[in-house]
Order: structure tokens, then sequence, then C-alpha cells
């Protein structure tokens, strides 16, 4: 049995009648909003040890990631996301004129799933719009529960700071933003989003208020460009988050209204976290170009190593040949008779949107979709199976089996913390607020001893 199984089974030994954290988590100010109102019947936990290796492998495979574009098509970046399947105005919107790859920020969340060998990748978003950062308000919740408080005590569980996070990836990322100088951080939605998305915003302003950030939440269309900078509400901007995704760019329209911004950036007028061009290397079609068998010749065995450790079966979606454990066969063919163990997705989606779980859809739907999805933006991945953990019912009752995603956030070259969503629907094909899932938060422990017996 694993350190993390004997302190769950530890915790739900203990458990007293009546313990209900999911109801503490209610009336925190994660209830709401983008994540929805329904929460984990208990933390989860983590040895700190394999939150460490976790980090460090998600950095390497990130490290690939930021070297397709030289590997595939001579450091072409146009070329490259063309080959991802982005249309040309988003390209347009996202690379410099010149076509220059920028120096990115290191911060993106990898969605994974835990199988009995160990953590596999679903997908890997990159950038700054990224859901979790404010979660340590569910663990401060969770330790108002005087059972959680005196669990956590005893074994000596911690957990990680988004915020903190954040402000030292802020820092790490450009030189110059100094958070003991009070700098004004401008907290930029696009237009469409900025009605449900500002209660999300006002929060995270909340939070870095304490830190001497002047966060101050708008949208797009209220930034202003002026000679010495960008400014907001009558405030030159030190800094700008960005947490509008690619997809909001549907036209020439939205490219010159994200124009200004992005010039001014380049032009060293702001710090822009993080540039659209983040987006490239969290795209799904990225991570079927490491998959892909025929592209082994161009990666060394370390690098082998972190794509068969990490990535399950992922294929972008073409009329062709392709290899399935060492056999040729038809791509097309292979979906069609591999329902069950299948998802098909659009590569440049989130928050688990635009996914079709095999298994959960019939024969003639999935035929049609697939079918559709060829030559498109889309992949196939194969399906990967969870370990179901073991969660208290709601209210209390007995436990019932749970899985869980595990939203874990890569901050510069390593670990920077966690979110999760699970479900009791152990063949759930995608696990997100608009789909039922629970927020959860998670705990880290110390594993050296467990490391050590390894």
């Amino acid at each position: 049995m694993s350190a993390a199984a004997r302190l769950v089974r530890d915790y739900l030994t203990g458990l007293p009648a009546g313990c209900t954290p999911e109801r503490v988590c209610a009336d925190s100010p994660l209830a709401g909003d983008i994540y929805g109102s329904e929460f984990l019947t208990r933390p989860v936990f983590l040895g700190h040890e394999e939150s460490r290796r976790a980090g460090a492998r998600l950095s390497r495979l990130y490290d690939l990631l930021l070297t397709l574009p030289d590997r595939f098509h001579g450091g072409d970046l146009r070329a490259f996301t063309a080959a991802l399947g982005w249309p040309a105005v988003r390209t347009g919107a996202a690379l410099r004129a010149d076509g220059r790859p920028r120096v990115l920020p290191r911060s993106a969340r990898a969605d994974l799933y835990r199988e009995r060998d160990g953590f596999r990748l679903l997908e890997l978003n990159g950038g700054s719009p990224l859901g979790g950062w404010d979660i340590a308000l569910l663990n401060h919740a969770l330790l108002r529960e005087p059972y959680i408080a005196s669990f956590a005590a005893e074994h000596g569980l911690r957990f990680t700071d988004g915020t903190e996070v954040l402000l030292d990836l802020w820092e790490e990322s450009f030189p110059d933003f100094d958070r003991s100088a009070n700098p004004v951080v401008a907290l930029v939605e696009w237009p469409g989003s900025y009605a449900s998305m500002e209660p999300h915003l006002r929060r995270m302003a909340a939070l870095l208020a304490p830190h001497g950030i002047d966060a101050v939440p708008c949208h797009l269309g209220e930034v202003e460009y002026r000679a010495d900078g960008v400014h907001v509400a009558g405030r030159r901007v030190d800094l700008v988050h960005r947490w509008f995704v690619i997809n909001d760019v549907a036209d020439t329209e939205d490219v010159a209204l994200l124009a200004p911004l992005s010039r001014a950036a380049d032009r060293g007028l702001v710090s822009l976290f993080t540039p659209l061009e983040n987006e490239v290397y969290g795209s799904k079609a990225a991570l079927a170009l490491l998959s892909d068998t025929r592209n082994r010749s161009l990666f060394d065995a370390g690098e082998l190593e972190v794509i068969d450790g990490l990535l399950p079966w992922t294929r972008l979606v073409r009329d062709e040949k392709t290899e399935v454990a060492g056999e040729r066969v038809d791509l097309v063919r292979f979906a069609l008779a591999h329902r069950e163990d299948l998802v098909l997705k659009a590569s440049s989606s989130h928050s688990g949107l635009d996914v079709l779980a095999g298994w959960r859809t019939s024969a003639g739907e999935w035929s049609a979709q697939v079918r559709a999805a060829v030559g498109g933006p889309s992949i196939l991945q194969r399906r990967v199976r969870p370990v179901p953990e073991e969660f208290p019912a709601p209210g209390g009752g007995p436990t019932e089996p749970g899985v869980l995603t595990w939203g874990v956030f890569l901050a510069g070259h390593g670990y920077g913390g966690a979110y999760l969503r699970g479900t009791p629907e152990v063949d759930s094909g995608v696990i997100s607020s608009g789909k039922g899932g629970r927020l959860g938060t998670m705990f880290l422990f110390d594993d050296t001893d467990d490391e050590a017996d390894r």
C-alpha cells in the first residue's frame, strides 16, 4: 500500500460522524462563478517528493514542446501553427508580424489522470488564463473543520499557495517587476466573457492586495494605449495578466482589438503575462506530434522516456496509416473499431469542452464525428482509466469510489500546486464543473521514507 493510500485509510478510519468538509467548502469564496458549487467530500493527499518528480517531468515535457517548431519546421512558427490546424486569423493574433519567437513565461497547467503505474497527461494548458491560482482558499476553508485541522497537524500536512506561485512567476518572467514597489496589474478578460469572469477576477485582486499589488479587473476594450505605456482606469499598468484565450479571437475585428496590447508588450511598454503565443504549445495537436511513432527519430533516449512515461497514445485525426502497439493500421478504421478505448478531442479547446468519449457514445454518432474530424484540428487519444479512490458519500454517508482529474501547475521548472476535479462516475469521459465535477484541493505530506524504500 502506498503512503498516500495509507494516509487516506487513516483519514477515513478516524473520520467522525457529522464531519462534512463539502459543507465548509460550500461556504468558501470559491463557491459559484467559474468553479460551480459542488465539492469533494475529503481533501486529497500527495507526497512532497512525488509532487517534485511530477513537476520535473512536466517541465521536461514542456521543454520538448518548445522545441517542436525547430524540430519540424526549422523554427518557422507560422508553419508550425498551420500544421497544428490553427486558423490564419489566430496565428496572426498570436505571433509577431516578423515571425520571430518571443521569450515566453513558463506557465502551464497539466490535466492528468492517475493510472496504476503513474500519472498520464490528458492535456497541457499553456499560458496564464488558468483556473486554480486561488485554490488555497479551499485549503483554508478545510482547515476550519476541527478534524481536518487536527489530522493535518498530526501528519505535518501543508499546501501550496497559488497566489505566491503566481507572484514568483511574474518576478521570474519579468526582471523589472518588483512586487515591493506596489505595481499596478491589469487582470484583463475578453469583453464578451468579462461579465461572467468579473467575480473571479475581483477575488484574485483581493488575494493580491495584501502582497502590495494594485490589481485592476477589466476587459480588453477598457485598456488605453498612450505614449508612456498602457493605462486602465486612469492608472499606468506595469503588468497585464491575460485571462482570455486564443479561441476568443475569431475574426479580423478581434485581431484589431488585441494588436495594440501585443505591440505595447513587444516594445517593452508593459509586461504581458502571457502572450497568446504561449497557447501554441498547449495545443493537443502538439502532444500528437510527440506521441506519433513516425517522429521518434527526432528525440533522444531520455526525451523518449519522458514522452512514453507521460503521454497516452495520441494522434491527429487523418486518413492515413499509423502505428498501434507495433502494428501498422488504418487510423480511421482503427478508431471506428475501438470506440470503447478512445476519446475524440478538439485540439485547441479547454475546460472539458469538445470532448467525445467513445464508450459513452453510440456507434453511429462516433462514426459520424470521427469521419467529420478527419483532416481538421482534432485528435484521437487512448482512453486513460484512472484508479478510483475512496470518498465519503455527500452528507457523511458510506464511502464510494471516485475518480480525479489532477490539475497540476508547472511554474518555472517545477511543481507549482494543483487543484482537482472529481466525480463518482468512474467511467466519466470528462470531469468538469459543467458536467457535475466536484472541486477539490490537495495537501502535501512528507513521503521521504516511502521514497527511500523504492
